[in-house]
């Protein structure tokens, strides 16, 4: 409506600072392969979780601060039972240690966690991303930096 803020307004301007001052190596030469991005927020073919998120209310709480609504728990994340039926035939997805777990968009080709945008190779929640996420630290990054 006229005159109303929109918390989503500001939020895309978060979103388009975080990708214009995004790593071109992750967003465009992930692992050192022209083209690729995203690996680490991928599962593709791989024994990947993102997992486990450790500060999951604090993130649900950032989340439903940024988007200006309350985000429930089972729309982001994966508990064991959901999660292990998903890749059955994947040893990380059975462990009660990978958990919780971001969810992932089993509808992608690449299986990429659902805050992260196959089309601009930015996460959307960078700002806000879960400790997990802050803390991982790529291979191929630390071994050619």
């Amino acid at each position: 409506m006229a005159g109303e803020e929109n918390p989503l307004d500001y939020s895309f301007s978060l979103f388009i600072f975080n990708i214009m001052s995004a790593c071109d190596i992750c967003s465009n030469k992930c692992f050192g392969i022209d083209g690729y991005d995203g690996s680490c927020c991928s599962i593709e073919d791989r024994d990947w979780i993102i997992g486990p998120i450790t500060d999951t209310d604090e993130f649900i709480q950032r989340l439903s601060n940024k988007l200006g609504r309350p985000i429930p728990k089972e729309d982001i994340f994966y508990e064991l039972e959901e999660g292990k039926n998903i890749f059955p035939n994947k040893p990380t997805w059975q462990m009660p240690s990978s958990y919780p777990a971001l969810k992932i968009n089993l509808e992608d080709k690449k299986k990429a966690c659902i805050f992260y945008n196959t089309t601009l190779k930015a996460c959307t929640m960078y700002d806000i991303r879960p400790t997990t996420c802050q803390n991982f630290e790529c291979g191929y990054l630390k071994e050619n930096k």
